[in-house]
């Protein structure tokens, strides 16, 4: 009975270790994406509002949660992060936010 807990633990951790690992897919609108799908979105940060203990970017059209305290005001960025849904509509929460030239 023990080996098949192990047995079923190693499984489990290792489909957990592989949805984490997941590559992320570039997208440059969230329409048809669903709750906890990674993306990658690329482009320039129009506006950004302080949002409880982040900021809130707007990439074109997409908001953007991250908690940083960097100004991305006006730069060309490459967001990756999951999507979540927000009260009113989906929203990326971010992992990380990368300035390109």
């Amino acid at each position: 009975m023990l080996k098949i807990a192990f047995i079923t633990a190693i499984i489990g951790l290792g489909l957990l270790v592989a949805l984490l690992l997941k590559e992320p897919v570039f997208v440059e609108t969230l329409d048809g994406l669903v709750v906890g799908e990674v993306i990658s979105i690329k482009g320039i940060v129009d506006e950004e509002r302080k949002f409880g203990s982040g900021k809130l970017l707007i990439v074109g059209d997409i908001l953007v949660f991250c908690e940083c305290s960097k100004n991305y005001i006006g730069l060309n960025v490459v967001v990756s992060g999951v999507i979540e849904r927000f009260p009113e509509d989906l929203r990326v929460r971010a992992f990380s936010v990368k300035v390109i030239s």
